[in-house]
């Protein structure tokens, strides 16, 4: 189902809501990657590297929240959204993390269900956007996020960014040098204790061991374990590429959205933010 309605700030927001048959186990706010759209998610005749997870997802039994996230496209327009937004005082980011987040009232308004536990899933850019998301409301949703594990900085300096020298990458670079400071330890003392699984493809260039996939990872897992919640954080490197596999995800997220763990995980985080 096709979705559109307009951000208190004015910025249209456009996406697809997939609703599964039989009774709803839950609902997952799913963000795609720059080169996916929300369609795309949920077509197998049409997959890219998301895999066609949207549709996976709604086999398992969820009702699948994925808006169009403003940021994909090329570079240029990628810098003519931000700009255009920035002149009228709205972040990009933020209208990009708001639209993911309306998935809970946009569930309860289409399909009458409301109360619904609901977990999170980025897939590259997507995950960037769950992991501040999730770090920003402090909603201790069950969070996935695949294909976003790096040190940043030595992702700037890497041959990934170098190959494309000839496209205009001065707004990529500004977000990635800014955003480096939001990754690893620092980020990991925002979401703990969120329950957060990681995956990676065992040949994703850009979230190679040699760019702090595993430094980085390992940074967050630490601030679990001073915490108490080793328990809530997981990786999974597998046999792929840059793209979604689910295979131990999925199970994950649907184990944590059916325990009673959930409202208790709730509860304790709000503790501590008072």
């Amino acid at each position: 189902m096709k979705v559109e309605f307009d951000l208190e700030c004015g910025v249209p927001v456009r996406g697809c809501l997939g609703i599964p048959d039989g009774e709803f186990k839950g609902l997952i706010l799913l963000g795609h990657g720059m080169a996916s759209t929300p369609e795309r998610c949920f077509d197998d005749a049409d997959k890219d590297y998301m895999n066609a997870l949207g549709k996976r997802l709604c086999r398992d039994g969820y009702v699948v929240w994925c808006p169009y996230i403003v940021q994909i496209g090329n570079q240029e327009s990628q810098n003519n959204i931000a700009a255009m937004l920035a002149s009228h005082g709205v972040s990009a980011h933020n209208v990009s993390c708001a639209s993911l987040d309306a998935g809970e009232i946009v569930c309860r308004k289409l399909t009458g269900a409301s109360g619904l536990n609901v977990g999170v899933y980025g897939v590259s850019w997507g995950a960037f956007l769950a992991l501040h998301l999730e770090a920003a409301t402090g909603r201790m949703r069950p969070t996935v996020v695949s294909g976003y594990m790096r040190d940043e900085k030595s992702f700037l300096t890497s041959p990934v960014i170098s190959k494309n020298l000839g496209v205009e990458l001065a707004a990529y670079i500004h977000f990635s040098n800014g955003r480096a400071k939001y990754t690893g330890a620092e980020l990991a003392y925002l979401l703990c204790p969120c329950p957060l699984f990681v995956e990676i493809g065992s040949r994703d260039a850009a979230n190679a061991v040699e760019l702090g996939r595993d430094e980085k990872f390992s940074q967050m897992q630490s601030i679990y374990a001073s915490s108490g919640h080793p328990h809530l954080i997981d990786m999974d490197v597998f046999d792929g590429v840059h793209e979604v596999s689910g295979k131990r995800a999925r199970p994950w997220l649907s184990e944590h959205l059916a325990s009673p763990a959930y409202q208790d995980t709730a509860r304790l985080k709000n503790a501590i933010a008072l």
